[in-house]
């Protein structure tokens, strides 16, 4: 049973929710009224003053009573639906009226960026696909990116607009360019819902604008983001960004958990009148990732602190103990899991000033690079410019030398030529005739009688003189051959 007075820190509910509070705090409520005839009146009569004091029993009677509410509130949230699942291991480690149809607000755009991302991996789009905005995508209401009306984006840019920005108008262009037009793209939403078994879940846009019939559950929204987690985690680059700028103006990420909770990355919030204030919430720590689902809560800081509150009580369920997550919740004091909501904008802002500061230091610095660059260039062409003058002009005074000297230095080579020549013919001829000197000091010839051919038998060494008589000058030569 839900309890909506009796959780710390949240402001007075809603009257439509009073039906739902025990008949303890409804006659709690009421027991000052009864008393208001009591201190400061008459004299009244014994029947009168024991009625009185009766009704002063049962207020206190009442008062004793309600501690014990207090604490039974406390093992429940509140919040209208709620679930908590345990990633790791895929059990649901808490639930709470988790069929109950609720309109699933800004929390449809989770099931759209879906879809779109399924387009992407398939091939039939790309995250760099340049995306025209329509007129009707620029007069979409409710939460914005601030689009133009025919500006120019990518489709990775709108599916930012669309976590961060929670932009309507981001949606309808991301239909568009998907789905062709927006009916066909919520078709294809709807039939991506019922093969994620989302049985009792139907939309009419991809937005989650109020839309008659369009409704889902806690158990349904956990099955989505369960599937889209683990087929896109690289998504929560999406979900994670704390702020973005567009045609300067600046939005920021409205999940309470980031910067605030220790492990949380993602994914969506959402509100519209009808649902209350949704949230769907991831946190991982260490090999734990857990995914929470709160839906209608009341205000942005109940839904704040009970998904705080959830998830805390769920990493203590999960580190052991063997209490429950119930159980847990009802031991948890406001100070685990009370939440600065400012504290997500004050700190978006102040990382974009510093960001900001960052990127005109940054700038500072490029332009001042740039202009040392090109005064260096410059310096160098100047330089490079001087040198190719002097070099032309040294050209051109070779140029002129070359051309006075030129006459001189042929008439000197006509007139030396024929000199040369002459010498050239006399080297020659000495030349020649050493050759012939050496030639015929080399060469002595033989007598007449050596030309005779020797007899192939006997040779003329063979012969032996006769007594007395000189050996003829052709055996002389023989020796000496």
């Amino acid at each position: 049973m839900r309890m909506h007075s009796t959780v710390p820190g949240h402001t007075a509910q809603c009257p439509q929710h009073a039906a739902h509070r025990p008949a303890a705090h409804a006659a709690h409520a009421t027991a000052p009224t009864a008393q208001t005839g009591l201190p400061g009146s008459t004299r009244q009569s014994g029947p009168a003053r024991l009625s009185g004091i009766a009704l002063l029993a049962l207020a206190v009677a009442m008062l004793l009573a309600a501690p014990v509410a207090h604490a039974s509130s406390h093992e429940t949230l509140d919040v209208r639906s709620a679930m908590l699942l345990d990633m790791s291991t895929g059990r649901i480690i808490y639930e709470q009226n988790a069929d109950e149809p609720i309109p699933p607000a800004s929390l449809t755009k989770v099931l759209s960026m879906y879809v779109a991302l399924d387009q992407v991996r398939a091939g039939k789009a790309s995250l760099k696909d340049t995306v025209k905005v329509s007129r009707r995508a620029f007069s979409t209401g409710g939460s914005r990116m601030f689009l133009k009306q025919g500006e120019t984006l990518t489709l990775d840019d709108l599916l930012e607009g669309m976590a961060v920005s929670s932009g309507n108008d981001a949606s309808v262009a991301t239909a568009e360019h998907i789905g062709g037009n927006v009916d066909n793209f919520v078709q294809m939403m709807n039939a991506k819902a019922r093969a994620l078994g989302m049985k009792n879940s139907v939309f009419r846009n991809p937005h989650g604008l109020p839309a008659a019939g369009q409704h889902t559950t806690a158990r349904d929204m956990l099955a989505l983001s369960r599937a889209y987690l683990a087929q896109y985690p690289e998504a929560l680059r999406y979900h994670s960004t704390r702020y973005i700028k567009h045609n300067k103006v600046i939005t920021t990420n409205k999940n309470p958990l980031l910067g605030n909770c220790e492990g949380a990355d993602g994914l969506k919030t959402g509100w519209v009148f009808a649902s209350g204030y949704n949230l769907i919430s991831t946190v991982k720590r260490g090999k734990t990732r857990l995914l929470a689902v709160v839906l209608g809560a009341e205000t942005t800081q109940a839904r704040a602190q009970e998904v705080n509150r959830l998830v805390e009580a769920g990493f203590r369920s999960v580190a052991g103990g063997g209490k429950s997550v119930s159980t847990l919740l009802a031991d948890m004091r406001p100070a685990d899991y009370a939440l600065n909501l400012h504290k997500t904008n004050s700190e978006a802002y102040a990382e974009l000033r510093k960001t900001s500061k960052a990127t005109k230091a940054r700038k500072t610095s490029v332009a001042a690079a740039k202009a040392s660059e090109d005064a260096k260039a410059a310096t160098a062409q100047k330089k490079s410019k001087k040198k190719k003058a002097a070099a032309t002009a040294e050209k051109a005074t070779s140029a002129k030398t070359a051309q006075k000297t030129a006459p001189k230095a042929a008439k000197a080579a006509a007139s030396a030529a024929p000199k040369a020549t002459k010498a050239k013919a006399m080297a020659q001829a000495k030349q020649s005739e050493r050759k012939a000197v050496a030639k015929a000091e080399d060469q002595e010839p033989g007598p007449k009688a050596s030309r005779k051919k020797s007899s192939p038998t006997k040779s003329t060494a063979d012969k032996t003189p006769a007594p007395g008589k000189k050996a003829a000058p052709r055996e002389v030569a023989d020796k000496q051959g």
